[in-house]
């Protein structure tokens, strides 16, 4: 308690014995007598002055949880029983995982890319080239299924010019993975070809994939139907 309350009450306390009543005694009572009942009320109100102290010390420095105490106020570092009991049942939000980009597929690579003339067959008045392709790279692309074919001489000249396709699909190529298709060549009328006669593959961006030729001295050519008569060179779409 604060010095200045202590003198306060101890004031106040002066001020209540002094002003309290004296019981006026008879005359004939003895002076022993009349002071009994002065000290006996003296004691009394000090008893009374001494346990409302008592009370007001309690009251100003006991625990706060009683009848009448301050209620706490909850603080962020110190919140609530119910506000912590919420807090740590709330489900925590998991972090959710971004999926991988796929690799795009892109169009085939003439330099990823590897093809031969396995074999040539004849039919009447043309001659026909088994043709294997195979993707050599590290990654899947994509193949148009038809493409410009050509027959080209040694010496790169091409003898037979194919139309480009007005439509065509696609296809997926593995690595590793081969395709094959069929060229047929006909009515073939120049001079006889420089060694080895191979076939071309004109892609629709202009680039180009020649096919490695059965051996280095074949000059497999169409015979020639007539001098009047256009050349012609048709492929079958590739296939797995």
């Amino acid at each position: 308690m604060p010095k200045d309350r202590v003198s306060q009450l101890l004031d106040e306390f002066s001020a209540v014995t002094n002003a309290a009543p004296r019981p006026v005694s008879p005359a004939r009572r003895s002076t022993m007598q009349q002071r009994i009942p002065v000290a006996t009320l003296s004691a009394a109100t000090l008893v009374i002055v001494v346990v409302a102290l008592g009370a007001i010390v309690l009251g100003r420095t006991g625990p706060s949880s009683g009848v009448g105490a301050s209620p706490a106020i909850p603080s962020p570092t110190n919140p609530p029983a119910s506000v912590a009991a919420v807090a740590s049942k709330a489900p925590v939000a998991s972090a959710t995982p971004i999926p991988s980009a796929k690799p795009t597929v892109g169009p085939c690579d003439p330099g990823s890319l590897g093809a031969r003339i396995t074999s040539w067959e004849g039919a009447a008045g043309s001659r026909i080239a088994h043709v294997e392709l195979t993707n050599t790279g590290t990654n899947p692309c994509l193949l148009e299924a038809l493409d410009r074919p050509q027959l080209v001489a040694g010496d790169g000249s091409v003898r037979i010019d194919g139309k480009s396709p007005s439509s065509t699909s696609e296809l997926t190529v593995a690595p590793g993975e081969v395709l094959s298709t069929l060229v047929s060549a006909s009515n073939d009328c120049k001079p006889a070809p420089v060694p080895p006669v191979r076939v071309a593959f004109v892609f629709s961006d202009g680039s180009r994939l020649v096919a490695d030729a059965v051996s280095p001295t074949d000059t497999t050519t169409p015979p020639c139907n007539g001098a009047g008569s256009p050349a012609e060179i048709d492929m079958h779409p590739w296939a797995k």
